[in-house]
């Protein structure tokens, strides 16, 4: 099994960086190796930055990678679980023992 590709995201992640953060992904995707995101620099997160990490991991698993973001701010956690996605975004890998 290959290396997971760790990417660290920080400060806003919002409508205004949506073109930046999208392309980040990509490459990050093009990587080998699942993909596991840091987010406990982002001091904000919007609904189009939820919108490209719901994407993100659809892209993931179709290229057969896992997905995580074991590392989340505040502001991240509370947007994700506002939004009913805490557990599908941020699952809490000392329980699965695995990128999800």
């Amino acid at each position: 099994m290959s290396t997971p590709t760790a990417l660290r995201l920080d400060g806003e992640l919002t409508i205004y960086r949506a073109q930046e953060l999208r392309q980040t992904l990509l490459d990050a995707l093009d990587q080998p190796g699942d993909l596991r995101l840091d987010l406990e620099g982002v001091s904000e997160l919007d609904s189009s930055a939820v919108q490209l990490l719901l994407a993100a991991r659809q892209d993931a698993l179709a290229a057969g990678k896992r997905f995580a973001i074991p590392v989340a701010s505040g502001p991240v956690r509370e947007v994700l679980g506002l939004m009913g996605l805490a557990g599908l975004l941020h699952p809490p890998l000392e329980t699965t023992g695995a990128l999800q």
